[in-house]
């Protein structure tokens, strides 16, 4: 497992940013679409062809989402949540093994968490 500096970890916020721009933009299209089928499905007469593109659709937004995560998995980060957009730098601090903790629109990651811990567990970081 790669662990991260803190600086290494603040360098990727901007791609992060553009990430989980992307992302919303991704679910806000997938919402609607979902919207849409709900629609379709209550009406009469109900027109399948039309319900099941509609579907593929929206399976292909959600497949464009995981491919969006998938990148910061690749850059060597976790993600964490979308409500509020989380992600987890594997680190070192104080000699323990940790998380760095990053939710979108910190422009600083100022909190840290132990491994079992999760999001609730936050505490800040120790001084630089």
């Amino acid at each position: 497992m790669r662990y991260f500096t803190l600086e290494e970890a603040e360098a990727l916020i901007p791609r992060l940013d553009e990430i989980f721009e992307a992302v919303a933009d991704l679910a806000a299209k997938a919402e609607a679409k979902a919207e849409r089928i709900y629609a379709l499905e209550r009406a009469q007469p109900l027109d399948e062809s039309q319900v099941a593109i509609e579907k593929g659709q929206l399976r292909f937004l959600g497949q464009a989402v995981a491919r969006e995560l998938q990148k910061i998995a690749d850059l060597g980060a976790i993600p964490k949540g979308l409500e509020p957009a989380l992600v987890d730098f594997p680190a070192r601090v104080e000699g323990r093994e940790a998380y760095l903790c990053w939710k979108l629109g910190e422009k600083k990651i100022t909190h840290y968490h132990g491994i079992a811990d999760g999001f609730a567990g936050r505490r800040r970081l120790p001084r630089r």
